[in-house]
């Protein structure tokens, strides 16, 4: 079984993001898109768990995310910014695309008949648009579609992982994650007990003196060479 994170992992997540600080933070800060973007991520995650424990409304979900990026970086945004921010980035991300790489991965999966699901952080509103304007059911089914905000927990929180082994019945050993995040895919994945395949396309310093990910790819296509050679034997 191969399960896939989907942020970052079948879609460039920070290009939306990028279109949204081009119009709107560009010139207020000299922090730059892609550090910003690595910070709200973060961020994201931060809010996500306090969204969870009821302590922020999903209403201000976002704008408490972009004032904590901007903050770290010396930049204050009044509520208007980021509700102007958050429009560009929500329009752009209805015109996202898989990487084509991932395409070639997908349907080399469907032509092997290899079992696969997908485990993405967030609740169903948003990553639910993200599953249908990206196609996912193409290759996914229902049942093998999970969201965090849905089973109840977050990665890295090893239940996450736990809870997909229940539903699907397999084993720890019988189950690879794939992931940009490390401390989110490879972390909580490897805590699990899983195999780990860390796609580290945006060259991220790894965060512990060895790296946990059983396998690292720099890039896309490196990613790609890897599973046709590897996962893509499979009869």
């Amino acid at each position: 079984m191969i399960v896939f994170d989907v942020d970052d992992t079948m879609y460039d997540l920070m290009w939306p993001f990028y279109k949204a600080y081009e119009q709107v933070l560009a010139d207020r800060t000299t922090a730059g898109c892609e550090e910003l973007f690595l910070r709200s991520r973060i961020n994201a995650d931060i809010v996500l768990e306090k969204e969870k424990q009821g302590l922020i409304k999903p209403e201000d979900a976002f704008y408490q995310r972009m004032k904590m990026t901007c903050e770290d970086v010396g930049v204050s945004i009044a509520r208007e910014e980021c509700e102007a921010f958050e429009k560009e980035y929500r329009y752009f991300q209805t015109r996202i695309e898989l990487f084509d790489f991932m395409k070639e991965i997908l349907d080399c999966c469907r032509e092997k008949q290899i079992s696969i699901a997908f485990l993405t952080n967030g609740n169903r509103r948003d990553q639910g648009k993200k599953i249908s304007v990206l196609h996912l059911e193409q290759w996914f089914e229902e049942n093998k579609m999970f969201i965090s905000g849905e089973i109840g927990y977050h990665k890295p929180d090893v239940r996450a992982f736990q809870t997909i082994q229940e539903r699907l019945a397999i084993q720890p050993a019988e189950a690879w994650y794939i992931g940009d995040s490390y401390e989110n895919d490879v972390l909580g994945a490897y805590n699990a007990g899983w195999h780990t395949i860390w796609l580290n396309h945006r060259r991220r310093k790894c965060p512990d003196l060895k790296c946990l990910a059983e396998i690292e790819v720099k890039s896309g296509a490196d990613l790609l060479c890897l599973f046709k050679n590897y996962f893509g034997q499979v009869k």
